[in-house]
């Protein structure tokens, strides 16, 4: 089975706002057994998108459409809809009484347009939205399952997690989930791509490099024929990668490094600290993403300032004099001071140039010192992070949670 989405809306187009809605829609079809093999991004304009779903509805046996559902003159997709089924727009009353009802139990006046909001083409079903006002809608055209969801992205998620979700397990059986995703690190996508480039052909699933913030994304998928082959297929590909990529492999179910460093900590009871300057508390707060981490996180220290290095995590006045701020010496000294002074096993420092300014031919904008203390010593790694601002932290965060990963790591 195939699937469609399209994506209606001027903001998107315009790039005033991120399509966010496609991603979920693509990954939650995925999981239930569904490819999605076409989405488009089409203006509020009724010739065009009565254009795109007549064309997808033929080709595709699920379609799922977001947005222009909305009351004003620019939400047109309930025309269109009436224009590719060629049914008339009709007062759905209980999709009127719903919408009502929702109004009233926020304690909100319903607008004058609000008998807009039910107009329907005949035979289309009204989908109870759990997270807005307006419902979603369903019908048959032609041989394609047709959905059309509100934009607004929690609302998307909410109506498909539901009555859609129940809907296409219930015409088409509950698919296995035949994808397996792994998370890396402190690698880059051409390296891997020649680490792993003998192993591809004969995996026996397709594999999609994804390229992210912090690392590379790999998905694998399969397309064998039971759930036993499939998941089989998957652990051989899986296990042949990170054979070949090691430890640069953080995670083979798709946790984030954070959740991955954090289920260390709570597993070998270690308790850590961190003193971070070009982070800015990133790293702290990263962790502190994860449930129960308060038994192992003592505290996190934004020693931004040179004075706030000396008075809060002991970094000697003159080591800085000597060799800078940003500088291995300063970040060993920070790492070491938050260790000693929280009492804890590990002490994560971070001190940098985040940039766009303050940096030199000798100390580049992106330069990072990453240090963890532990009881056997204090390891330093030295980086020079490409990217703005907000990435350059995003990057330095990740290795230095690395740093911690690797270690735990080393104690099992």
């Amino acid at each position: 089975m195939k699937a469609a989405l399209v994506i209606i809306g001027d903001e998107i187009l315009s790039g005033r706002k991120l399509d966010t809605n496609s991603s979920l829609l693509a990954t939650r079809l995925g999981e239930a057994g569904i490819e999605v093999a076409r989405i488009v991004a089409v203006g509020d304009y009724l010739e065009e998108i009565v254009a795109e779903l007549s064309r997808v509805v033929r080709e595709y046996e699920v379609v799922v459409a977001t947005g222009g559902l909305g009351p004003t003159h620019d939400d047109l997709t309930r025309q269109a809809l009436g224009c590719i089924t060629g049914k008339q727009l009709v007062l759905d009353a209980p999709t009127l009484g719903y919408i009502e009802e929702r109004f009233r139990r926020r304690g909100l006046k319903a607008p004058a347009d609000i008998r807009a909001l039910a107009m329907v083409p005949e035979g289309c079903r009204a989908i109870p939205n759990p997270a807005g006002t307006v419902p979603g809608l369903a019908m048959e055209v032609g041989k394609a399952l047709l959905y059309v969801l509100p934009g607004v992205p929690r609302e998307v998620e909410a109506i498909f997690a539901g009555d859609v979700l129940r809907e296409l397990h219930e015409r088409f059986g509950e698919a296995p989930i035949r994808t397996r995703t792994l998370k890396t690190v402190g690698i880059s996508e051409s390296d891997i791509s020649t680490l792993i480039a003998d192993l591809i052909p004969n995996m026996g699933v397709r594999l999609a490099s994804l390229p992210e913030d912090t690392g590379v994304t790999l998905v694998l998928t399969a397309n064998a024929g039971t759930e036993a082959s499939a998941q089989a297929a998957l652990d051989g590909a899986a296990g042949a990668i990170v054979g070949r990529l090691g430890q640069r492999v953080y995670s083979t179910t798709g946790e984030d490094l954070h959740t991955v460093v954090g289920r260390l900590l709570l597993a070998t009871g270690t308790t850590i600290a961190t003193a971070e300057s070009c982070t800015g508390g990133l790293v702290v707060h990263l962790l502190t993403e994860v449930p129960g981490i308060s038994a192992c996180l003592d505290r996190g220290v934004v020693s931004y300032s040179n004075r706030a290095k000396v008075e809060l995590v002991g970094v000697a006045e003159d080591l800085i004099e000597r060799h800078g701020a940003v500088s291995e010496e300063v970040a060993r000294s920070m790492a070491c001071g938050a260790r000693e002074r929280a009492g804890v096993d590990l002490g994560i420092a971070t001190t940098g140039i985040a940039g766009p300014t303050g940096g030199s031919a000798e100390k580049p904008v992106g330069l990072v010192y990453l240090a963890l203390a532990h009881a056997g010593g204090c390891e330093v790694a030295r980086h020079v992070l490409a990217g703005d601002r907000a990435l350059i932290k995003r990057r330095a965060a990740a290795r230095a949670l690395d740093m911690a990963r690797c270690y735990l790591l080393s104690l099992s």
